[in-house]
Formats: structure tokens, sequence, C-alpha cells
């Protein structure tokens, strides 16, 4: 049996592995939305707790900006070190 084979038989063993507990879990976790929600939505932190998701997504959002802000100047940065070395040789 080739490494590949032996790769593709663990990872579809691990893949029945935790299906099955991912499904064993599904089953054992109940939660009736209906009759938590005005527990929570009337709250008095919520709020507070729903600004402070707003903002935490907000900053997310200006994190993943800035990081695809800086791995576009990287990549322009790169073709442009590898311009001049061009034109120096």
């Amino acid at each position: 049996m080739s490494m590949l084979d032996r790769a593709r038989k663990t990872a579809a063993n691990t893949d029945r592995t935790l299906s099955e507990k991912e499904a064993n879990v599904l089953l054992d976790t109940y939660l009736d939305l209906a009759k938590l929600s005005p527990e929570i939505t009337e709250h008095a932190q919520y709020p507070a707790l729903m600004s402070a998701i707003e903002a935490a997504s907000s900053d997310n959002r200006n994190v993943a900006t800035l990081t695809s802000r800086i791995e576009a100047l990287k990549e322009e940065g790169s073709e442009l070190v590898n311009k001049v070395l061009d034109a120096l040789r």
C-alpha cells in the first residue's frame, strides 16, 4: 500500500470518526431558541453586548482590510524590487 493510499485511508477514517462525534454532539444538544430569545433580548445587558459585538465586527473588518492592503503592498514592493534589480544587472 502506497503512502498516498494510507493517507487517504487515514483521512477517510478520521472524517468518519469526527462526523459520528459531531452527530452525537448535535443530538445531545437541544436549545429551544424561541424560549430563550425573549429572556436574552430583554436582558439589561443585551444592548451593551450587541454594541460590543458590532464594534468587534467592525474592528475585524478593519484588520482584514489592513491585512489585505499590506499583502498587496508586499506583492507590489516585491515586483518593484525585482524590476530595480533587473535594471541594475
